[in-house]
């Protein structure tokens, strides 16, 4: 379960389309794995569910009012800098594990999506506060499975992962940004975090200012920030 100041805070999301290839090709992965890790642990894969963060903006709260003051800034927020971005074109390329995550890695098809990751932050100000002692984020990912508890075949996992470290799932243009917070679904038959839209927000179809230039980076993700998933 999330606990209070803890993480999976209201955040900025991509959602791939519930029903289009991608989600589709994500579920079946989140699947394998969940077989091979066990039962109980969250299944985040899933359509629906499936997402790459953007920026999360707080910690945990069990309560939150769409209608609160925080919520209305961070929509705004998120209102200007999509409409300067084009629609975010990624594709998810392989698999890899964490301590506490499988994770389907994805990369940007052009320079949109990390547009709108630095425009966010500029228009955010002050409540871009979180995220700011990690720095910029340097990779985009698909959390498949979280884990809860103990893994039931970790070799066989290991081994797994290493197969599909390589391995296209699909590339999908994502047309909008969503604002959103979850919840944990504990009584569905595939456990996960639920998320619960605020706000969405199309991207521009026609974007005002240059992205920055893409690199070539490794991976710097840390599992004690707030949730990235």
């Amino acid at each position: 379960m999330p606990e209070e100041g803890g993480r999976w805070p209201v955040s900025v999301v991509l959602r791939p389309a519930a029903g289009g290839v991608l989600s589709q090709n994500l579920d079946a992965l989140t699947r394998e794995a969940a077989d091979l890790a066990g039962p109980g642990h969250w299944h985040t894969g899933q359509p629906g569910s499936a997402h790459l963060t953007v920026r999360a903006l707080e910690w945990y709260r069990a309560i939150v009012d769409p209608e609160e003051p925080a919520i209305h800034r961070y929509r705004a927020a998120m209102e200007r800098a999509a409409a300067e971005c084009g629609p975010a074109r990624i594709e998810v390329v392989g698999l890899t594990l964490t301590d506490r995550t499988v994770m389907a890695a994805a990369v940007a098809l052009d320079d949109q999506v990390d547009l709108f990751l630095d425009r966010l932050a500029e228009e955010l100000g002050t409540d871009a506060w979180l995220e700011l002692p990690y720095g910029r984020r340097d990779i985009w990912y698909v959390n498949l499975i979280h884990f809860t508890t103990d893994i039931a075949e970790p070799a066989a996992l290991i081994d797994w992962i290493a197969a599909h470290r390589e391995h296209s799932l699909g590339a999908e243009t994502i047309a909008a940004a969503e604002l959103v917070r979850f919840h944990h679904a504990a009584h569905s038959e595939r456990p996960y975090m639920r998320p619960e839209l605020l706000a969405r927000t199309p991207f521009s179809s026609s974007p005002g200012r240059p992205g920055p230039p893409r690199q070539q980076v490794h991976s710097t993700y840390d599992e004690t920030e707030p949730e990235r998933a």
